[in-house]
């Protein structure tokens, strides 16, 4: 198995040094919402798998989105080395309880913050979502396949036309996986953001 490396070693976008990955998610989900973020990555492999380029939006949106997403793998690997397991006990009968899921940026419905793509494990133990993440792919091959998803996102050739292997619908259900992951842990876990309780931070939604 290949050898992991430390984070900053294959940084593309983002390579600020992470002091708490808790409040890497946390900022993350300050940025926009959950189902602005998994659209993004949507959107990212709908184009480099087709001749369309991304969203006719100035290509540094989508690098930023895609540093973002990288801040958050970075944290997630940061975590996952430490092999953490879900402080919170869940019982079958509260897995609804929009406690568990339900993020503080307004205008988005409880419908659209549960998770689509996690199992009920990895619901009710978000973490074991990060095992499975980086048993998939290693850091490296993980950092590897967003670099080249976002250069084929931002051109009318596509993944397919230049050869490339890459299994688009399992890379997105895994990403999704992680952001839908981190998502619940920043719920459930983080209260402040920089030092800012959440929900008095006074953010204007649109």
């Amino acid at each position: 198995m290949k050898q992991e490396h430390n984070y900053l070693d294959s940084s593309i976008w983002y390579k600020e040094e992470i002091k708490d990955p808790y409040q890497t998610f946390a900022e993350y989900f300050s940025a926009a919402d959950l189902v602005s973020h998994k659209k993004t990555v949507k959107e990212a492999l709908n184009a480099a798998s087709s001749d369309h380029i991304w969203g006719k939006r100035n290509p540094g949106d989508l690098l930023f989105s895609l540093g973002q997403l990288e801040s958050i793998i970075n944290a997630a690997f940061i975590i996952n080395k430490e092999k953490k397991k879900s402080p919170l006990f869940i019982e079958n009968d509260s897995l609804i309880d929009p406690n568990l899921f339900r993020g503080w940026i307004g205008g988005v419905t409880d419908w659209d913050y549960f998770p689509r793509m996690l199992s009920l494990k990895e619901y009710k133990d978000p973490y074991a979502a990060f095992k499975r993440f980086f048993k998939f792919q290693t850091l490296e091959e993980w950092k590897t396949d967003l670099q080249t998803i976002s250069e084929y996102a931002l051109v009318k050739t596509s993944l397919f036309e230049a050869c490339i292997g890459i299994d688009t619908l399992s890379i997105y259900i895994h990403l999704t996986k992680l952001i839908e992951a981190a998502h619940l842990i920043d719920v459930r876990e983080n209260t402040h953001i920089g030092g800012h309780i959440k929900n008095r931070l006074g953010v204007k939604h649109f």
